[in-house]
């Protein structure tokens, strides 16, 4: 944890990690997904930690690695090796490295190549925020209207064609969230239209002005894109993430999306902050 915090606080990483990394390393696999560098009983040097995921190719790897040096890129590149033979063994179809920005070029002789640019986009909370602009013919739905299972239904739905998409279930989708913070779009006969999810975080070791109101799930449904769904609800979620104090906003964003999520995103008043690189190797 203290060296993500120092990658973070040097721009080498996109945020610092909060109460999720803690939550997401209890019952880590620490023997058989992860390796340190360091002087015994002394600061860690690097370290590489590996988790996985089920996606339509198979199990993907993500290897996380952070170094205390940021020119040491000979301890990064032993660590990701280590990483992509821990995937390997594993049975992983693939494994992926997420750095910033120009920052992984000497990865390519690993078997590594950037395969996508993911943006973390910002805007400052604390001016006139965009109207909201609801879509006659549906209607929103917060938090407890919306039966169990419908959530995990409508999201995997909105986000099955999206690149490496990986299925979600209810209660790792739901599980924490605000209720008030949780938006569905249905149409005349209530069925899922649109959905939005957000979260207020706060994580001292960020640059951003805190608390951060997280703006996540941004998605639609097929047959009912490009009507604006979307945009209403994202200025719906922003105006209840002011309300509960957040002083700054961000939300995800695949740089190749087709949809122009993006765009959408910058006449909402949001620019790119922090451009990830997805460095990936598909195994024969």
């Amino acid at each position: 944890m203290r060296l993500l915090n120092k990658e973070a606080r040097e721009s080498r990483r996109e945020t610092a990690p909060g109460r999720w990394m803690a939550r997401a390393l209890a019952g880590f696999d620490w023997a058989g997904s992860s390796r340190v560098i360091g002087a015994p009983g002394g600061e860690l040097d690097g370290a590489v930690l590996v988790t996985h995921r089920t996606y339509d190719l198979g199990t993907i790897a993500r290897i996380e690695v952070a170094i205390a040096s940021a020119g040491d890129l000979e301890l990064r590149r032993r660590l990701v090796e280590w990483g992509l033979g821990l995937s390997r063994a594993a049975g992983a179809a693939a494994a992926q490295v997420w750095l910033p920005r120009g920052a992984g070029a000497d990865l390519a002789t690993l078997g590594l190549e950037p395969v996508r640019p993911w943006w973390r986009m910002d805007r400052d909370m604390r001016g006139e925020l965009p109207d909201i602009q609801p879509v006659a013919g549906y209607l929103l739905l917060v938090g407890p209207a919306v039966a169990p299972g419908v959530w995990a239904d409508a999201h995997n739905r909105a986000f099955a064609g999206h690149w490496r998409y990986s299925s979600r279930t209810e209660e790792e989708l739901m599980t924490g969230r605000e209720p008030e913070l949780c938006l569905l779009a249905v149409d005349g006969d209530r069925r899922p239209a649109a959905i939005t999810l957000g979260q207020l975080q706060t994580n001292e070791q960020d640059a951003r002005p805190q608390p951060v109101g997280i703006v996540n799930s941004v998605g639609t449904l097929p047959g009912y894109r490009r009507r604006g769904l979307a945009r209403w609800l994202v200025t719906e979620l922003l105006q209840r993430l002011r309300r509960l104090g957040a002083a700054s906003a961000s939300l995800y964003v695949d740089g190749m999306n087709p949809t122009g999520a993006p765009q959408l995103y910058r006449n909402l008043g949001f620019e790119v902050a922090f451009e990830s690189e997805v460095w990936e190797a598909v195994f024969p």
